[in-house]
């Protein structure tokens, strides 16, 4: 069984949500936001296969843009 995931509508809107508070904040405290908010979403997973699965799916997304 895979686990639901975001309908893509919703997928913007957070996309949109998490641009503009990243706009909103000095640089140097984006990393500590993007740092928190990932906790608290890991916070509400209840696996950490998939947590770490995520980290990993970010690093290489990461790794691409660069």
């Amino acid at each position: 069984m895979t686990a639901p995931t975001l309908p893509f509508a919703d997928l913007e809107r957070v996309y949109e949500r998490l641009a503009e508070t990243l706009d909103t904040l000095p640089e140097a405290q984006e990393s500590h936001f993007l740092a928190q908010l990932a906790l608290a979403l890991a916070h509400r997973v209840p696996d950490a296969d998939r947590v770490m699965a995520a980290i990993e799916e970010a690093r290489e997304g990461a790794s691409i843009g660069s």
